[in-house]
């Protein structure tokens, strides 16, 4: 059965030699909210061989936090397991669509049924899975088209202007994309991303994410019962005591991310209780990302994987080596200040799980043609010589949440693990 290895969105770009005409991104240091002060991977260089160290200084203070919201104000979207990913169900101009909830992306798409798939007469089962939209669907956004690229492959979208129906929530005139054929690089889930990244990079060439549209701020994926897995958006977070069980995030944007990942300090990657992070010099980051399954690392920190996994086989055998356990940085860290302590502890679930009736322990390389958070900053530097240091990126995926509740909180920059 095919799984979605990693399905968060990379960039989103338009490529000359496909599309006459079109210009490629720039990606620029945004400007920071006057209202929020966001974690920062300031002075790279200073403290890369300090990991530790380093992730003290991606730690910012918390923000007052708002008085708890009604019922009312919240959303609460039931989601489907299929084919490794957490589908959940909307509606487009009165059409009904199910995409792969992922906090890996930050656009609404949907699909059109066109290519291949049109002339292989496998529309009426895509469609009826997923559901299928006309390009002409709503109005014209007034964007032009481009080519949208994620770790699954790429895609041509055309940008229209519709109501979207959210669960009880309803959304006049909003921008979503309707992707024609997608040129697959292989591991996805099948169908179109829900993304649920808020906040871009100050460029008008990014187009509209789907929550900048929408008062929510806070985002929870309810876990803990894997028979009614559930989607919470709010307006603003319940005041109650602070949860220590969480960490930080990290903006990547001023090392050029396109958008804001929710992505936190990585302190430790244990691989059967061996650190694989200890020979790195530069600081790691992970991307909490409901559109992966299991793991992706970048092809260095794999096959570091595999050889502590290889090693642990050889004493109790394969069924019993490649546990993986993931410790972020402490939430009370000071900033500037090194410390021992330890913070979240995710831990990659193994075997098959009875309620979805599939396993989540996958691990795998990620792919070259998925390209890098950091793609567009990377052509910049490549094209004016520079060199910056970035951190490395890993990426978590549903194995890692499964038989949790996860609360990400976009307005303060936390996330929790309940």
């Amino acid at each position: 059965m095919a799984r979605c290895y990693r399905n968060v969105w990379v960039a989103l770009f338009c490529i000359e030699s496909l599309l006459p005409n079109f210009s490629l991104l720039q990606w620029e240091k945004p400007k920071q909210p006057k209202h929020v002060e966001h974690c920062q991977l300031d002075n790279l260089q200073r403290i890369r061989t300090r990991r530790r160290t380093f992730s003290a200084a991606l730690l910012a203070n918390l923000l007052d936090v708002e008085p708890a919201f009604g019922k009312s104000d919240a959303l609460t979207l039931p989601l489907d397991f299929e084919r490794g990913a957490f589908l959940l169900r909307f509606e487009v101009q009165g059409s009904t669509f199910r995409g792969v909830a992922d906090t890996g992306s930050p656009f609404l798409l949907v699909a059109a049924c066109v290519g291949a798939r049109r002339a292989a007469g496998r529309c009426s089962e895509y469609c009826s899975r997923y559901g299928c939209s006309r390009k002409e669907v709503g109005i014209a956004s007034g964007l032009d088209d481009n080519i949208v690229v994620f770790a699954g492959g790429y895609a041509k979208a055309v940008w229209r202007s519709g109501n979207v129906q959210l669960g009880s929530g309803a959304f006049p005139n909003t921008v979503f994309g309707v992707l024609g054929e997608t040129q697959s690089f292989g591991g996805n889930a099948g169908g179109p991303n829900f993304g649920l990244i808020r906040a871009a990079a100050e460029d008008s060439e990014i187009r509209p994410t789907f929550l900048s549209q929408t008062p929510y701020k806070i985002m929870s994926f309810e876990l803990r019962n894997l028979s009614a897995p559930v989607l919470e958006l709010a307006k603003s977070k319940e005041d109650r005591p602070r949860n220590e069980n969480a960490a930080h995030l990290v903006d990547l944007r001023p090392l050029g991310a396109g958008v804001q990942y929710y992505s936190v300090a990585v302190q430790a990657l244990l691989v059967d209780g061996v650190d694989i992070l200890e020979s790195q010099s530069k600081p790691t980051v992970a991307i909490l990302d409901t559109g992966t399954t299991g793991l992706v690392l970048p092809k260095q920190l794999f096959f570091a994987f595999d050889t502590a996994r290889r090693a642990r086989a050889q004493e109790v055998g394969i069924k019993r080596s490649g546990n993986v356990e993931v410790q972020l940085a402490p939430l009370n860290l000071s900033l500037g200040r090194s410390n021992d302590g330890k913070g979240p502890v995710l831990k990659l679930r193994r075997g098959r799980i009875p309620e979805l009736n599939a396993a989540l322990d996958i691990v795998t390389p990620l792919s070259d043609d998925a390209g890098s958070v950091f793609l567009r900053a990377e052509m910049r530097d490549e094209e004016l010589s520079t060199k910056v240091e970035r951190p490395t990126v890993i990426f978590l995926g549903l194995g890692f949440f499964a038989g949790l509740r996860i609360e990400i909180d976009s307005k303060a920059g936390i996330v929790t693990f309940i």
